[in-house]
């Protein structure tokens, strides 16, 4: 049968969650990505308190576990859990760091380059986390997270971190392979 007489058949589509269900997960994304925009702030608020301090892996650990959870999980209580565990996070580092705590506000998607870079931390996010189960990581990939977080909390995404975003998303694909 050639491609021009070739015929699909299709069978009954049914939902798989209500309404009810995508809007409780979608509220936990929100939620979540907001507390990885606060813990990303607080990050960077320390890096800059302290020129040359990177924070410790435990706290890059949790970003990327978000993010990853932000783009792959369909389970409001595992969203809920993972952004309780960026604001402990961020309310540690913030403690032993001396630095303010940074405010969990979800990014603003109006913006055509604060959507890219959402988007493009999100990539990275996944590719991170990859490399991050077989016990991999760089700081390039790291500091950029933490920094475009912090950015996308107060609505900003200059040209400099979209270039940034390539960089990292380069680093990440390579450690994730």
């Amino acid at each position: 049968m050639s491609e021009s007489n070739a015929q699909v058949k299709h069978g009954p589509v049914t939902a798989v969650t209500s309404a009810t269900e995508t809007s409780e997960v979608e509220r936990a994304r929100s939620l979540l990505a907001a507390e990885l925009c606060g813990l990303g702030d607080t990050m960077t608020s320390a890096m800059a308190a302290d020129p040359g301090f990177v924070p410790c892996g435990h706290a890059f650990g949790e970003l990327i576990e978000g993010l990853y959870g932000a783009t792959a999980s369909q389970d409001a209580d595992e969203l809920a859990a993972l952004a309780e565990r960026a604001r402990l996070r961020s309310e540690h580092v913030a403690d032993h760091r001396g630095v303010r705590q940074g405010t969990a506000v979800f990014p603003a998607p109006g913006v055509a380059q604060v959507a890219l870079l959402f988007a493009a931390v999100r990539g990275v996010g996944v590719d991170a986390w990859r490399a991050l189960n077989v016990g991999v990581t760089d700081d390039v990939v790291d500091v950029f997270l933490a920094n475009a977080l912090s950015a996308l909390g107060l609505g900003e995404a200059s040209q400099e971190l979209l270039v940034q975003a390539g960089r990292a998303a380069y680093v990440a694909d390579q450690l994730a392979r």
